[in-house]
């Protein structure tokens, strides 16, 4: 007999492959919680990686002492899709939030002294609301005279215009003189002309400029004092626009207002023409007079009424029915400013042939004084519109230039 060698186990048989995990047959349950894995390094993306249901993704083995992930934000953690807790129903009302408010500078002991406390109000009082201060306006009389200097607006505009007339209405008329005088003695007159009106030929085209300038002021003036502005207004701008605007309002006054107003002036001086009378200055001042109320209601009219051809001859003398005595008042109160201006320069005229070197400076003081008083006499006219323009109700909106 053949001596069998020892038994041989048999060869257990080979496991079945493992039968790769998909999303058809994948047993399991979900955690709707998971716990979140730990943050990839960048040591940890350079390992091995192992291949799962998905795809392959990087084997993240732990790493210790690894620093823990920092909180996630309100916004990450409430998100739409990862919230975790329960709905209340109940309304809570909202935690109240402490607001910072500012701290007060301290005061000090001359502030509590210029400041008292108020009364303490009586229990049960109701508390009354606080009025606005009313606008204060200013007086038409006595006419403000020191108005112009309030602000440097008002003075920078009297230097000016004042300065600028000085030359153009004294001194460049004084040089031509001389020049046409000098000519006679030296026998060569026309030369003296020609002289004379090279050196006149300037004046005659920038007078205009300033004239214009000066009115534009004027007519600031008036519309910012008749709504109550205490400062002169700001100089209208030096161009074309500052020049030109407004000049309309000026050339109807002068056909609607002025020419009107000196209508039995001028019919007296072309009698006097045409029959060779003599001129009464008195005749001429109470004629002028005469005719003062209607060319400054009409000025009034023109630039402080909404319609532009509101100085209509009826609505003038209506205006003029309704104010009543008190604009008489303010017609000889602008006549005594003019005739203060007249006078001033009849005395510094009475002192050119007996002291001309005296002369030149009292014609500058005259100049400003004329531009002075020009602006105390339209800041009187809106003076006195301002406390009435609710009673006329001639403007519906408001146009102001402020000060400043």
């Amino acid at each position: 007999m053949l001596r069998q060698g020892p038994e041989v186990a048999p060869a257990e048989p080979a496991t079945a492959l493992a039968i790769e995990e998909d999303e058809w047959d994948w047993q399991g349950a979900y955690d709707l919680a998971p716990a979140e894995p730990p943050r990839a390094t960048s040591s940890a993306l350079d390992r091995a990686t192992v291949r799962g249901p998905l795809g392959p993704w990087p084997d993240e083995p732990e790493v210790p002492n690894e620093p823990a992930p920092p909180a996630e934000t309100a916004e990450a953690t409430d998100g739409e899709w990862t919230w975790q807790g329960h709905y209340e129903l109940g309304a809570h009302p909202p935690a109240s939030t402490s607001v910072q408010l500012p701290e007060e500078p301290r005061g000090t002991v001359e502030d509590a002294e210029s400041h008292p406390p108020l009364a303490p109000r009586a229990a049960g009082a109701k508390r009354e609301p606080e009025e606005a201060e009313p606008q204060r306006l200013d007086p038409w009389w006595p006419p403000q005279l020191l108005y112009p200097s309030r602000g440097v607006e008002g003075l920078a505009m009297v230097a000016a215009i004042g300065g600028a007339a000085w030359v153009m209405g004294t001194l460049v008329p004084e040089y031509c003189l001389a020049i046409l005088a000098d000519g006679e003695l030296m026998g060569t007159p026309s030369m003296g002309r020609l002289i004379a009106l090279i050196s006149a030929l300037p004046v005659l085209i920038l007078s205009p400029l300033v004239m214009v300038y000066d009115l534009q002021y004027l007519a600031r003036v008036l519309v910012a004092s008749s709504e109550g502005e205490p400062l002169p207004p700001r100089p209208p701008d030096r161009n074309a626009d500052g020049l030109l605007d407004g000049m309309g309002t000026w050339l109807l006054w002068i056909v609607l207002g002025a020419g009107v107003g000196l209508l039995p002036l001028a019919t007296y001086r072309m009698t006097l023409t045409s029959s060779g009378g003599t001129w009464s200055p008195g005749v001429a001042a109470a004629l002028g007079l005469a005719g003062l109320p209607y060319a400054l209601m009409a000025l009034m009219l023109t630039f402080l009424h909404d319609d532009d051809l509101a100085a209509r001859p009826g609505a003038v003398f209506g205006a003029i029915a309704r104010l009543g005595p008190s604009f008489l008042g303010l017609n000889l109160t602008i006549a005594a400013l003019f005739a203060l201006v007249g006078i001033a320069f009849a005395a510094a005229l009475a002192l050119r042939d007996r002291a001309f070197w005296a002369y030149i400076p009292a014609s500058l003081a005259c100049w400003l004084l004329a531009v002075w008083l020009s602006i105390v006499a339209m800041q009187t006219l809106g003076s006195y519109y301002a406390p009435r323009k609710s009673r006329l109700k001639w403007r519906r909106k408001r146009r102001r230039w402020g000060a400043g």
